[in-house]
């Protein structure tokens, strides 16, 4: 696992950066207290490191000193040269310090940089200065970037390239063609799903306005000033990562880590209607920890937190990634699988029933052996509602035929 190179003169502020990024996103970091020293660790193995953090002060002229290493530069407070930052390929960003919101934005910008590859943008312009100004700044930052000059290009791109989350359009290209282009845009993806920043002169004030009524995030000045623009970007990507975040936050159990009842019944009755017109086989199963009242009353509540991680954690493990697993309440876990062999469902339930069994379950000084019902339904019910009924019901007959067992039609 790479890590993160830290050089900060003071031990104290860098000790706690280090422990954030790690209880973030578990990359351990190196500290080391001036250039030569991180100059020596990189001569040993350059390919150890994933990012630098370096507090400018100890390198105030130089923002970027060691080369193709993906750098975050602290100011401390100090004025920054914007164009260093801009045009260094390797410097991701600047922070004032470690301060709280800084720090945040330090672990995002590490996170970004991980997958940086995969953030497409789109950067529609028919001036090819601009074009390629704008396409040369994002791209040394590691960005993959687009370049269209009119509004059937940007469509094509749009259509042919469905990771790209950012769109800098030229406001003149979206008023000659009576914002056609972004009424089109706004008509296929939300603002959640991609930002859309025209670049306005910035006596324009009505163009400005327009185009936000129509459905523009933000707009960046024309002339183009590197820092500016530089800032407009990253704020819409944190706003687009954010708003991605608490979305998968919204669809996740907190204890499991498994989809939620509400995310559950929103893909199920999409895949149902397909089902139904016959574009696809869909398998529903209703899966419960038999006695799971009895290991808390027994064990206590960890223990029983426990055994729910412990069946969740059985089921990733022998599903596909395709299927939706999702914990539907308590004790109880429901999955849907598309495209299930005739004859498979029963076989497959059963391999997750003997995993759960035969691997035993935390319960402090106790170890305890955990067993799961479950009901499995293959068959066309008059709506998703119904399918969860018969899958239900023959969790209900798993139960009465002594538990530990599979019932599948």
């Amino acid at each position: 696992m790479q890590k993160i190179l830290l050089i900060e003169h003071d031990n104290l502020a860098a000790e706690s950066v280090a422990q954030h990024i790690y209880s973030h996103l578990s990359i351990e970091s190196e500290i080391v207290d001036c250039l030569s020293g991180a100059g020596r660790l990189l001569e040993k193995n350059q390919e150890a490191y994933l990012a630098v953090i370096l507090n400018l002060k100890l390198s105030p002229e130089n923002y970027a000193p060691f080369k193709k290493i993906p750098t975050i530069a602290v100011t401390g407070g100090a004025p920054v040269s914007s164009r260093q930052i801009a045009f260094a390929s390797n410097v991701l960003d600047y922070v004032p310090d470690y301060a709280g919101y800084n720090l945040e934005y330090i672990v995002q910008l590490i996170r970004r940089g991980l997958f940086a590859e995969s953030y497409k943008m789109l950067i529609v312009d028919d001036e090819p200065l601009s074009l390629n100004l704008m396409k040369n700044l994002l791209s040394n930052k590691g960005y993959s970037v687009i370049g269209a000059v009119n509004e059937k290009q940007a469509l094509s791109h749009l259509e042919n390239n469905p990771g790209i989350r950012l769109m800098i359009v030229d406001g003149d290209i979206c008023e000659r063609n009576n914002l056609h282009l972004i009424r089109t845009v706004r008509k296929q993806y939300n603002k959640n799903h991609l930002s859309v920043i025209p670049v306005c002169e910035r006596s324009n004030e009505h163009q400005r306005l327009t185009l936000l009524r129509n459905g523009a995030n933000d707009c960046i000045d024309k002339p183009l000033r590197i820092e500016d623009f530089h800032v407009r970007v990253m704020l819409n990507l944190q706003l687009i990562e954010l708003i991605k975040e608490l979305t998968e936050l919204s669809n996740l159990d907190f204890l499991s880590r498994l989809y939620n009842r509400r995310y559950f019944f929103e893909m199920g009755k999409k895949l149902y209607e397909n089902f139904r017109r016959g574009n696809l086989k869909l398998t529903l199963a209703m899966i419960d920890i038999d006695h799971l009242k009895h290991v808390n009353d027994t064990y206590g509540h960890l223990a029983g937190d426990n055994a729910i991680k412990h069946v969740a954690d059985k089921l990733c493990k022998n599903l596909r990634a395709t299927d939706i697993i999702a914990r539907y309440g308590g004790e109880e876990f429901s999955v849907l699988c598309t495209d299930v062999k005739p004859g498979e469902a029963s076989t497959l339930f059963e391999r997750i029933r003997r995993s759960v069994n035969e691997t035993p379950v935390n319960a402090g000084q106790n170890s305890l052996t955990l067993t799961i019902s479950t009901g499995v339904t293959s068959r066309k019910s008059e709506s998703f509602e119904g399918m969860i009924h018969a899958a239900d019901m023959l969790l209900y007959h798993a139960k009465q035929n002594g538990r530990n067992s599979v019932i599948a039609d």
